[in-house]
């Protein structure tokens, strides 16, 4: 099992990203940079795992 406290600062960065890409039109690869993700593969895989859904899939939403 992962460490709570790594899994509670991967749910606020993920959180940060989607509150960017609803708000901003910053690039994928930059609102990832700006969360604590190492690249934008990083943010895509864990969004998919945790929200079922892609950056640009949530980007496209609204």
């Amino acid at each position: 099992m992962a460490d709570p406290v790594h899994q509670f600062l991967l749910r606020l960065r993920l959180e940060a990203a989607c509150r960017l890409l609803r708000t901003t039109s910053a690039p994928i690869a930059e609102v990832a940079a700006a969360c604590g993700f190492s690249h934008q593969e990083h943010l895509t895989r864990v969004m998919r795992a945790r929200l079922g859904t892609t950056p640009a899939a949530l980007r496209r939403s609204g």
